[in-house]
């Protein structure tokens, strides 16, 4: 509701700016108006939106470690170790089977337990969310 306010609230400055004559700035009260409701409705939106929907929440961290566990993108990490296509393989098969990645690429005979847990750290497969670091 508050994205089609500022929506409207923004068609409306637009439309008031482009009806502006002879720069007397005729629209001005309409402008202002309706850029301060933008503003102000945007800010309470943020200030609602993190006080009843973000503060307070918690990570759930045993979900979230079994389903990066259970992800097969971290096969791309695997690559550089096996070669694409064992680990394309390695990645269909556990896909076809139902089985983790770790299953799948410690059956297959292409790497050693030791060696997949030292290749497959998720942490080190991210950015640290810092825009672009």
């Amino acid at each position: 509701m508050i994205a089609i306010q500022v929506i409207g609230n923004d068609t409306a400055v637009a439309f008031a700016g482009s009806q502006g004559n002879f720069e007397l700035n005729a629209m001005r009260p309409v402008i202002i108006n309706n850029f301060l409701h933008a503003a102000t409705i945007l800010a309470d939106g943020c200030e609602k939106f993190r006080r009843f929907s973000v503060e307070g929440t918690e990570l759930n961290r045993e979900r979230i470690d079994a389903y990066v566990g259970n992800s097969l993108m971290l096969v791309t990490a695997l690559s550089p170790v096996i070669g694409y296509q064992n680990a394309a393989h390695i990645a269909e098969k556990a896909a076809a089977e139902g089985t983790t990645l770790r299953e799948a690429a410690i059956a297959s005979g292409k790497i050693r337990t030791d060696e997949y847990d030292r290749t497959i750290v998720p942490e080190t497969m991210i950015g640290s969310g810092l825009g672009g670091a």
